[in-house]
Protein backbone atom coordinates (compact mmCIF):
# COMPACT_ATOMS: atom_id res chain seq x y z
CA UNK A 1 0.00 0.00 0.00
CA UNK A 2 2.68 2.30 1.08
CA UNK A 3 4.81 1.61 -2.27
CA UNK A 4 1.92 1.96 -4.47
CA UNK A 5 0.76 5.40 -2.79
CA UNK A 6 4.67 6.75 -3.14
CA UNK A 7 4.35 5.51 -6.78
CA UNK A 8 1.15 7.41 -7.42
CA UNK A 9 2.79 10.77 -5.32
CA UNK A 10 5.81 10.46 -7.60
CA UNK A 11 4.06 10.02 -11.05
CA UNK A 12 1.13 12.87 -10.34
CA UNK A 13 4.44 15.42 -9.55
CA UNK A 14 6.30 14.28 -12.78
CA UNK A 15 2.93 15.11 -14.53
CA UNK A 16 2.97 18.68 -13.41
CA UNK A 17 6.58 19.07 -13.95
CA UNK A 18 8.19 18.25 -10.71
CA UNK A 19 10.42 15.72 -9.12
CA UNK A 20 9.77 14.38 -5.68
CA UNK A 21 12.75 12.04 -4.10
CA UNK A 22 13.57 11.25 -0.98
CA UNK A 23 16.55 12.84 0.65
CA UNK A 24 19.37 10.42 0.14
CA UNK A 25 19.04 10.40 -3.32
CA UNK A 26 18.97 14.63 -3.95
CA UNK A 27 22.98 14.95 -4.00
CA UNK A 28 23.16 12.70 -6.63
CA UNK A 29 20.18 13.00 -8.93
CA UNK A 30 22.02 16.01 -11.06
CA UNK A 31 24.60 13.18 -11.81
CA UNK A 32 22.05 10.33 -12.43
CA UNK A 33 20.34 12.86 -14.84
CA UNK A 34 23.73 13.82 -16.93
CA UNK A 35 24.36 10.15 -16.62
CA UNK A 36 20.73 9.58 -18.62
CA UNK A 37 20.95 11.95 -21.19
CA UNK A 38 24.41 11.44 -21.73
CA UNK A 39 24.17 7.48 -22.18
CA UNK A 40 21.09 8.35 -24.64
CA UNK A 41 23.15 10.39 -26.43
CA UNK A 42 26.35 7.76 -27.22
CA UNK A 43 24.23 4.71 -26.99
CA UNK A 44 25.74 3.33 -24.34
CA UNK A 45 24.89 -0.45 -24.19
CA UNK A 46 27.63 -1.36 -21.50
CA UNK A 47 29.20 -0.05 -18.49
CA UNK A 48 32.61 -1.15 -17.60
CA UNK A 49 32.31 -0.81 -13.62
CA UNK A 50 36.28 -0.59 -12.71
CA UNK A 51 36.33 -0.74 -8.36
CA UNK A 52 33.53 -2.18 -7.59
CA UNK A 53 33.31 -2.91 -4.40
CA UNK A 54 30.09 -4.17 -3.44
CA UNK A 55 28.13 -2.95 -5.73
CA UNK A 56 27.26 0.65 -5.12
CA UNK A 57 28.21 1.88 -8.68
CA UNK A 58 25.56 -0.98 -10.35
CA UNK A 59 22.99 -0.07 -7.82
CA UNK A 60 23.37 4.08 -8.87
CA UNK A 61 22.75 3.00 -12.72
CA UNK A 62 19.57 0.73 -11.99
CA UNK A 63 18.32 2.36 -9.54
CA UNK A 64 18.95 6.03 -9.82
CA UNK A 65 20.05 6.30 -13.68
CA UNK A 66 17.59 3.74 -14.78
CA UNK A 67 20.25 2.04 -17.27
CA UNK A 68 18.78 -1.40 -18.09
CA UNK A 69 22.06 -2.68 -20.45
CA UNK A 70 25.14 -4.31 -19.27
CA UNK A 71 27.25 -3.98 -16.50
CA UNK A 72 30.22 -5.25 -15.98
CA UNK A 73 32.39 -4.90 -12.59
CA UNK A 74 35.55 -5.47 -12.02
CA UNK A 75 36.83 -5.86 -8.30
CA UNK A 76 39.72 -7.65 -6.71
CA UNK A 77 39.09 -7.85 -2.94
CA UNK A 78 38.12 -12.08 -2.91
CA UNK A 79 34.96 -11.28 -0.46
CA UNK A 80 33.62 -8.83 -2.14
CA UNK A 81 33.93 -10.69 -5.58
CA UNK A 82 31.85 -13.33 -3.62
CA UNK A 83 29.28 -11.11 -2.37
CA UNK A 84 28.87 -9.27 -6.14
CA UNK A 85 28.25 -13.38 -7.72
CA UNK A 86 25.62 -13.91 -4.98
CA UNK A 87 23.80 -10.59 -5.86
CA UNK A 88 24.52 -10.84 -9.37
CA UNK A 89 22.48 -13.50 -9.69
CA UNK A 90 19.07 -11.45 -9.66
CA UNK A 91 20.56 -9.32 -12.53
CA UNK A 92 21.43 -11.49 -16.12
CA UNK A 93 22.80 -8.14 -17.37
CA UNK A 94 25.66 -7.84 -14.78
CA UNK A 95 28.93 -9.71 -14.89
CA UNK A 96 31.37 -9.88 -12.20
CA UNK A 97 35.35 -9.80 -13.25
CA UNK A 98 37.32 -11.20 -10.03
CA UNK A 99 40.24 -8.98 -10.37
CA UNK A 100 42.27 -5.43 -10.62
CA UNK A 101 42.73 -3.60 -13.77
CA UNK A 102 45.63 -2.21 -14.08
CA UNK A 103 48.82 -0.83 -16.85
CA UNK A 104 51.19 -4.31 -16.04
CA UNK A 105 49.18 -7.83 -16.04
CA UNK A 106 50.37 -9.92 -12.67
CA UNK A 107 50.00 -10.05 -8.96
CA UNK A 108 50.25 -6.76 -6.60
CA UNK A 109 49.61 -5.66 -2.91
CA UNK A 110 46.65 -4.44 -2.22
CA UNK A 111 45.77 -1.91 0.90
CA UNK A 112 42.34 -3.32 2.41
CA UNK A 113 41.06 0.06 4.51
CA UNK A 114 38.93 0.09 7.36
CA UNK A 115 36.30 1.03 5.27
CA UNK A 116 36.93 -1.31 2.06
CA UNK A 117 35.53 1.95 -0.54
CA UNK A 118 38.70 3.47 0.25
CA UNK A 119 40.87 0.46 -0.13
CA UNK A 120 43.87 1.49 -2.44
CA UNK A 121 47.41 0.17 -4.30
CA UNK A 122 48.73 2.94 -2.62
CA UNK A 123 49.40 3.99 0.72
CA UNK A 124 47.65 6.84 2.06
CA UNK A 125 49.02 10.00 3.03
CA UNK A 126 49.19 11.20 6.79
CA UNK A 127 48.00 14.23 5.83
CA UNK A 128 44.87 12.58 4.81
CA UNK A 129 41.58 15.03 5.63
CA UNK A 130 40.27 14.40 8.89
CA UNK A 131 36.27 13.31 7.29
CA UNK A 132 38.56 10.23 5.95
CA UNK A 133 41.00 9.69 8.66
CA UNK A 134 39.34 6.79 10.42
CA UNK A 135 37.98 5.13 7.23
CA UNK A 136 41.33 5.19 5.27
CA UNK A 137 43.59 3.25 7.66
CA UNK A 138 45.00 0.13 6.83
CA UNK A 139 43.44 -2.85 8.12
CA UNK A 140 45.11 -5.51 6.25
CA UNK A 141 47.82 -5.99 2.66
CA UNK A 142 46.25 -8.50 0.47
CA UNK A 143 47.90 -9.62 -2.86
CA UNK A 144 45.56 -9.55 -5.65
CA UNK A 145 45.94 -10.26 -9.45
CA UNK A 146 46.03 -7.45 -12.32
CA UNK A 147 45.08 -7.87 -15.52
CA UNK A 148 45.12 -5.05 -18.72
CA UNK A 149 41.99 -3.75 -19.99
CA UNK A 150 44.01 -4.35 -23.46
CA UNK A 151 43.96 -7.85 -22.89
CA UNK A 152 40.36 -8.80 -21.19
CA UNK A 153 37.92 -5.98 -23.43
CA UNK A 154 38.24 -8.16 -26.37
CA UNK A 155 36.78 -10.94 -24.82
CA UNK A 156 34.10 -8.93 -23.41
CA UNK A 157 33.02 -7.16 -26.69
CA UNK A 158 32.76 -11.07 -28.39
CA UNK A 159 30.88 -12.70 -25.24
CA UNK A 160 28.90 -10.40 -24.16
CA UNK A 161 28.48 -8.63 -27.60
CA UNK A 162 28.75 -5.21 -27.04
CA UNK A 163 29.10 -1.94 -29.28
CA UNK A 164 29.27 1.04 -27.21
CA UNK A 165 31.03 1.07 -23.73
CA UNK A 166 31.50 3.33 -20.82
CA UNK A 167 34.29 3.00 -18.67
CA UNK A 168 33.68 4.03 -15.01
CA UNK A 169 37.18 4.38 -12.69
CA UNK A 170 37.27 4.64 -9.23
CA UNK A 171 40.22 2.89 -8.21
CA UNK A 172 41.59 5.36 -5.61
CA UNK A 173 44.74 6.60 -6.60
CA UNK A 174 45.04 3.77 -9.24
CA UNK A 175 42.62 4.75 -12.01
CA UNK A 176 45.73 6.47 -14.79
CA UNK A 177 46.96 2.34 -14.21
CA UNK A 178 44.18 1.46 -15.26
CA UNK A 179 44.22 3.58 -18.39
CA UNK A 180 47.78 2.99 -19.41
CA UNK A 181 46.97 -0.78 -19.69
CA UNK A 182 44.10 0.24 -22.16
CA UNK A 183 45.83 2.44 -24.68
CA UNK A 184 45.18 -0.01 -27.36
CA UNK A 185 41.17 -0.19 -26.93
CA UNK A 186 40.44 3.33 -25.42
CA UNK A 187 39.35 4.23 -28.67
CA UNK A 188 36.60 2.30 -28.44
CA UNK A 189 34.89 3.78 -25.14
CA UNK A 190 32.68 6.50 -25.83
CA UNK A 191 32.82 8.02 -22.94
CA UNK A 192 34.29 7.54 -19.30
CA UNK A 193 34.68 9.22 -15.66
CA UNK A 194 37.26 9.06 -13.25
CA UNK A 195 37.43 10.37 -9.76
CA UNK A 196 40.03 13.37 -9.96
CA UNK A 197 41.70 14.12 -6.93
CA UNK A 198 42.02 18.08 -5.79
CA UNK A 199 43.27 17.00 -2.31
CA UNK A 200 45.48 13.81 -2.91
CA UNK A 201 44.87 11.15 0.53
CA UNK A 202 47.46 8.63 -1.00
CA UNK A 203 51.04 8.39 -1.67
CA UNK A 204 51.85 9.41 -5.33
CA UNK A 205 48.25 9.81 -6.41
CA UNK A 206 48.00 12.50 -9.72
CA UNK A 207 45.99 15.28 -9.22
CA UNK A 208 43.10 16.18 -10.96
CA UNK A 209 45.22 18.53 -13.52
CA UNK A 210 47.67 15.71 -14.54
CA UNK A 211 44.55 13.15 -15.41
CA UNK A 212 43.00 15.79 -17.23
CA UNK A 213 45.88 16.53 -19.46
CA UNK A 214 46.76 12.40 -19.89
CA UNK A 215 42.91 12.25 -20.74
CA UNK A 216 42.90 14.76 -23.17
CA UNK A 217 46.31 13.89 -24.79
CA UNK A 218 43.78 10.77 -25.50
CA UNK A 219 41.42 12.42 -27.32
CA UNK A 220 38.87 13.10 -23.91
CA UNK A 221 37.14 15.69 -23.79
CA UNK A 222 36.04 17.26 -20.60
CA UNK A 223 32.08 16.99 -19.88
CA UNK A 224 30.81 16.79 -16.15
CA UNK A 225 32.33 17.32 -12.39
CA UNK A 226 30.17 16.06 -10.07
CA UNK A 227 31.71 16.20 -5.67
CA UNK A 228 31.17 12.28 -4.47
CA UNK A 229 31.27 13.11 -1.25
CA UNK A 230 29.07 15.23 1.17
CA UNK A 231 32.06 15.69 3.55
CA UNK A 232 33.77 17.60 1.40
CA UNK A 233 32.06 20.76 2.42
CA UNK A 234 33.53 23.48 2.57
CA UNK A 235 36.61 21.97 1.27
CA UNK A 236 37.01 19.93 -2.48
CA UNK A 237 38.85 16.80 -2.65
CA UNK A 238 37.88 15.05 -4.94
CA UNK A 239 35.13 14.77 -7.60
CA UNK A 240 33.59 12.79 -10.36
CA UNK A 241 34.94 13.84 -13.65
CA UNK A 242 33.12 12.74 -16.64
CA UNK A 243 35.20 13.16 -20.35
CA UNK A 244 33.69 12.15 -23.75
CA UNK A 245 35.73 10.65 -26.71
CA UNK A 246 35.92 13.51 -28.89
CA UNK A 247 35.22 10.89 -31.81
CA UNK A 248 31.88 9.63 -30.86
CA UNK A 249 31.14 13.20 -29.74
CA UNK A 250 32.11 14.50 -33.41
CA UNK A 251 29.70 11.80 -34.49
CA UNK A 252 26.75 12.65 -32.31
CA UNK A 253 26.78 16.08 -32.27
Amino acid sequence: MITSLRHGLFNAAHAIGYTVMPNWRVERHPQAVYLRKLFRLLGIDCVLDVGANIGQYHDFLREEVGFKGKIVSFEPIPTHVDALRERSVEDSEWSIEGYALGAVAGNLALNVMSSTTFSSFLAPKPSTPKCFAESNEVREQITVPIKRLDEVLPRLLETLRFRSPYLKLDTQGFDLEVIRGALQCLSQVRALQTEASVRPIYEGMPDFATVQRALEDLGFQPSGIFPNNEGHFPLLIDFDFHMINGRFHNESA
